[in-house]
């Protein structure tokens, strides 16, 4: 009995095996939003399984593709100025950055941006919700005295509930203590 369950696992395998080496077949992966196909000739099987050929297919829309140049080029130009301690000015170091988003956004006046402001973990949710919100809205003062219509920015303040570091200690808050500018969908 113990070698007919032996022989049935073994063949079990390979016919598993076997489907698995289908020609041509399409893989989905779930949440990357991208479909990875492979193609392999079948005069390469055994011969080179090394050197399948592999493509990727961008399932992007258009405006997906655009809103993802727009958001590289938001990071490349700086998308976040930070803060002190229970300060609502920005530290001096952000003001060359919120000239570069100044810049961005008028050369792009189609796009709309949402201000968010966040703080670190100490301080109560209430006090951090109305810091985060003042800090959101120098940041949108300083964009709109540099030409950056009003109506294109919005603010949000996320106070101590979107930490960007979750360590306990000085450098950890000091990440946390920001007003980062996102693009609108």
């Amino acid at each position: 009995m113990y070698i007919l369950l032996k022989f049935a696992s073994i063949f079990f395998l390979i016919v598993n095996l076997t489907n698995c080496t289908s020609q041509n077949e399409k893989v989905v992966v779930e949440g990357a939003g991208v479909e990875v196909s492979s193609s392999i000739e079948e005069d390469d099987i055994g011969i080179n399984e090394d050197n399948k050929n592999i493509s990727i297919e961008d399932d992007l829309s258009e405006t997906a593709k655009i809103n993802k140049i727009l958001n590289e080029k938001l990071v490349e130009v700086g998308d976040r100025v930070f803060f002190d301690y229970d300060q609502s000015s920005f530290k001096k170091e952000g003001i060359e950055t919120l000239k570069r988003q100044a810049r961005f956004l008028i050369a792009n006046p189609n796009i709309t941006v949402t201000i968010e402001g966040h703080c670190d973990a100490r301080g109560t949710r209430e006090y951090n919700l109305a810091l985060g919100e003042r800090r959101a809205y120098s940041v949108k003062s300083f964009l709109t005295s540099l030409g950056v219509e009003d109506s294109r920015i919005s603010i949000i303040s996320f106070g101590k509930e979107k930490l960007q570091s979750l360590e306990n200690n000085e450098k950890a808050w000091a990440q946390s203590r920001t007003a980062i500018t996102t693009l609108n969908p």
